[in-house]
């Protein structure tokens, strides 16, 4: 019992949930030993599974093994979005305040944050629901944050990129739309027009050679797909690799963007999809960072995602071998780097 709130699990609920790869017997012997059961070492994690089910269990144990079993990652992709009006910090606040009733009315809780900058944080807590799962791993717990920055040219936005973060950019953009009293218009990043090969492939090019003030220490991981347009033939003969019936192509290791296999398949009609890359300070001594980037439909190249995958401290003349996680002040400066870069790398392409 929990805010006058009944949560109630079965046994069978229970067991599945402990039979979870992350709930080890440590921690089975931990949950016993909570309730002032002390029991062999020598016990398998099935026997031990046995015992912790004979227990009543508060609520609190329940939301334990709930957190031990979730599969949420809370390391998700970021995106980029921008609107065409400029608004101030006021209105888009406004927008915001009649947006967060209706996530009221759903039992879903957002908080808006104003900042000195004139820019405006959004959070929203949620609960995804996936019956699929076994009963204890339905409802995951979540969270996603949206970042609006006023501009000179309109609102730029920095969210997840999961459908739910879309759901409520449209909901702030219809608010926007009636306090502008005129349509507000939203672009996304996407090369779904540009169907050439090469084109798709330079905007990746374009994008990792763009970061102000980096350069490309390395080339880790390449995703190659295949365009296929009707009443166009693959010409394969002249190809020491046949790759008629081959629509996607996964590139790993070193340098993987200069090796004669990626020249070869970039030559038939391949364009890069997904990159992983390392950039290093220009001028300075710095930390070497790690980004992948790709579009999520990568059939269609919409849906541009970034991900800031680590970092690797730069100390005594090298980089680290172990990646740490970049700081929140990291993953932003990084952001705006890779979002700069990418527009720079749409609008040189889109050009041609």
């Amino acid at each position: 019992m929990k805010n006058k709130n009944l949560y109630y699990a079965t046994d069978k609920n229970i067991f599945d949930a402990l039979h979870h790869k992350r709930v080890t017997a440590t921690i089975l012997h931990d949950m016993l030993f909570a309730k002032g059961i002390i029991v062999s070492n020598e016990l398998d994690k099935e026997l031990l599974i046995d015992e912790v089910c004979r227990l009543p269990l508060c609520y609190s144990d329940l939301m334990k093994i709930k957190e031990l079993v979730q599969t949420y990652d809370k390391r998700e992709s970021s995106t980029y979005a921008k609107l065409d009006t400029i608004f101030t910090q006021e209105e888009i606040k406004k927008a915001a305040e009649a947006v967060k009733k209706y996530y009221a009315s759903k039992s879903e809780k957002l908080v808006i944050r104003t900042k000195k900058d004139g820019s405006i944080d959004i959070e929203l807590d949620y609960e995804d629901l996936d019956l699929s799962r076994t009963e204890l791993r339905q409802i995951d717990k979540r969270s996603l944050s949206l970042e609006l920055k006023i501009s000179d040219d309109g609102v730029d936005i920095r969210m997840p990129q999961i459908q739910k973060s879309k759901d409520l950019v449209n909901l702030l953009q219809k608010e926007l739309t009636n306090i502008a009293d005129k349509p507000v218009e939203r672009f996304e990043l996407s090369l779904e027009a540009i169907v050439e090969p090469e084109l798709r492939s330079q905007f990746f090019r374009e994008l990792i050679n763009g970061l102000d003030g980096y350069e490309v220490d390395d080339v880790t991981n390449v995703e190659l797909n295949r365009i296929k347009l009707d009443g166009v033939e693959n010409n394969d003969d002249d190809a020491e690799i046949d790759t008629s019936f081959v629509k996607k192509v996964l590139l790993k290791g070193a340098a993987v963007d200069s090796s004669a296999i990626f020249a070869q398949l970039h030559r038939k009609g391949y364009y890069i999809s997904r990159i992983s890359w390392a950039s290093k300070p220009v001028v300075i001594q710095g930390d070497r960072i790690q980004i992948e980037a790709f579009f999520k439909n990568a059939d269609l190249c919409n849906d541009f995602s970034y991900q800031i995958k680590g970092i690797n401290n730069y100390r005594n003349d090298k980089y680290n071998i172990t990646t740490r996680a970049a700081s929140d002040l990291e993953k932003k400066s990084i952001s705006l780097m890779i979002e700069s870069a990418a527009m720079n790398a749409y609008n040189a392409i889109k050009k041609k």
